[in-house]
């Protein structure tokens, strides 16, 4: 349960996802989507109830917020230097590594221009790459896909797909339902704090 203030956000929640599966969680603005997710990746603790997870789920998670969590000033490669030392990957693997998410993200050509030159669907390209320097085994997702051209939602959609076909445990909040049903194995809805 989580309480903010007066209001009750979210009420007798209980979800549990597994590997290989990808959770789809929809609901109308406001309806504590974001909350949940945050509850999920650590970020909020909720009133009652526990969170748990492994020790090897715990250094596999990977969250992508909603807002965009980039330096606007520097290069996209720069951005994932800077992810990659605060997630401790360094060296050979560090320089491999974000050779491969700039390719994956379709983004090696703005690779060395600033952010702030980006597109909107490049941000976003760019926000999930960041949270990707390290292999997920939990992947989190807050409307991953929300103000991105086409183009852009397709290339993170394919990827999620791929990851939860390597196994990966995705947990994604959207409002659009296509994007949901293209990805997810199992979607559902939070109505007034509460999961059905």
């Amino acid at each position: 349960m989580v309480d903010l203030g007066s209001e009750r956000v979210l009420d007798s929640v209980s979800v549990e996802v597994h590997a290989g599966e990808a959770l789809g969680i929809r609901g109308r603005n406001g309806a504590g989507k974001s909350t949940l997710v945050k509850i999920m990746a650590g970020i909020l603790k909720p009133d009652s109830g526990v969170r748990t997870a492994s020790d090897s789920i715990e250094a596999g998670l990977c969250y992508v917020p909603q807002d965009i969590a980039l330096y606007p000033g520097l290069t996209g490669r720069q951005n994932l230097e800077f992810w990659a030392e605060v997630y401790g990957v360094t060296g050979k693997r560090k320089r491999e590594r974000i050779n491969e998410l700039l390719a994956l993200m379709k983004l090696e050509e703005k690779a060395n221009s600033r952010v702030e030159t980006y597109s909107g669907g490049m941000k976003r390209r760019l926000n999930m790459a960041a949270a990707l320097v390290i292999t997920p085994k939990l992947l989190l997702l807050d409307e991953p896909t929300v103000g991105a051209d086409a183009e852009s939602a397709a290339v993170m959609l394919g990827i999620i797909k791929r990851l939860r076909d390597d196994g990966a445990a995705v947990v994604m909040i959207s409002h659009i339902d296509e994007d949901l049903s293209g990805v997810c194995t199992r979607i559902l809805t939070l109505t007034e704090g509460r999961l059905k």
